[in-house]
């Protein structure tokens, strides 16, 4: 099968790391893969680093005519058999390119609710031009369904997001951080936007006291100064520390005596499942996929409600006053499920069937 994927992400975050591993392991189980994507980003040269093929023709502004007409010829060029929209930017314009050069099958990957509203193009587009649509929990699949029911034609399938093993670093944040003795790390990473609820996290850290913990946020985003600001405020001081944006999450996961993902929305965010796997004990809010991955009998983590940072520092301090024994049965079970759930082979074999042409 020849594939071509087009991404249009600037940034190396969940969306585009599920696509670097499917066009790998796309190409290992003997596909002909070729990517189009931005060649500033960094997919880019993480793609190539894979021997992937990449492209710098892309559609662009939806008014675009030069870029959108080369984008037709290159897929006319490469005949694929399926073309996989792996982001959410210039769905319609994309799949009028596949319709005009010929491309068979037209696959969405949405990895949070969306709405198509109000928007003719786009909704065109998924009646017309987009076959299927895949996405990485229940939560965004029964949303979609109810919001849009029938779009797209081919169906809603549900591919969960795969990790891979994580190597287990050293805890080297201690010490680049000079943190007490004594002191547990409670860490959390993501871009710093609205949606990822790192201000509820704060109000929550604030209300647990004066328990020796510290507060350790990794990324960066268009509210990292707002966040700051907010910590001062709570008087949280040194207590909470932002490190920017991390090449070495390994290592600052593995550092962690807590993960927390406090989204008001999300999906299935790969730096919990990479906390998960490495036996990290894992509290989240009950969003997207979230449920799935912790909840269940025995759980694997704990969930807490969106919203409300009562609830979370309730369950943070009781986590961190609790026996590791209490623990250990938690993380073990969230590592059995990263081996059998959430594995790359898995998630590229089940992608692959929604590709295939004669896929329903």
């Amino acid at each position: 099968m020849k594939v071509a994927i087009h991404n249009s992400a600037r940034e190396l975050r969940g969306s585009e790391r599920q696509t670097l591993l499917l066009a790998a392991g796309l190409m290992g189980r003997g596909h002909d893969v070729a990517v189009s994507c931005d060649p500033r980003a960094p997919l880019w040269q993480a793609l190539l680093r894979e021997g992937v093929r990449t492209t710098a023709v892309r559609p662009r502004g939806d008014l675009d005519v030069w870029n959108f007409a080369r984008f037709v010829l290159w897929l006319r060029r490469e005949r694929p058999d399926v073309l996989l929209l792996a982001t959410w930017k210039r769905i319609p314009v994309a799949v009028l390119a596949a319709r005009l050069a010929g491309v068979p099958r037209v696959v969405v990957r949405l990895g949070i609710p969306r709405r198509i509203g109000k928007s003719r193009a786009l909704s065109l587009a998924f009646r017309r031009g987009v076959h299927a649509l895949v996405v990485n929990s229940p939560d965004v699949r029964d949303r979609w369904v109810a919001a849009t029911p029938g779009v797209p034609r081919g169906g809603v399938h549900l591919v969960l997001n795969a990790v891979e093993p994580v190597t287990p670093g050293p805890r080297r944040l201690h010490a680049e951080l000079h943190v007490p003795g004594g002191t547990r790390l409670v860490v959390s990473a993501g871009g710093l936007e609205e949606r990822k609820g790192f201000d509820v996290l704060l109000d929550a850290f604030a209300r647990m006291g004066e328990r020796r913990a510290w507060l350790v946020i990794a990324g960066d985003g268009p509210d990292a100064s707002g966040l700051r600001e907010r910590a001062d405020r709570l008087g949280l001081g040194e207590r909470v520390r932002f490190l920017g944006h991390r090449r070495d999450m390994p290592e600052v996961l593995a550092s962690a005596d807590v993960f927390v993902l406090a989204s008001r929305k999300d999906s299935l965010a790969n730096v919990m499942l990479e906390a998960m796997s490495l036996g990290v004990p894992v509290v989240a809010t009950d969003t997207g996929g979230v449920p799935l991955a912790l909840g269940g009998d025995p759980p694997a983590g704990w969930v807490v409600p969106v919203r409300e940072p009562e609830a979370l520092a309730d369950v943070l301090g009781q986590l961190l006053d609790s026996a590791p024994a209490d623990v250990a049965a938690r993380t073990e079970e969230a590592r059995r499920r990263i081996r059998e759930w959430f594995s790359v082979e898995r998630m590229v074999k089940d992608v692959e069937a929604v590709l295939r042409p004669e896929s329903p």
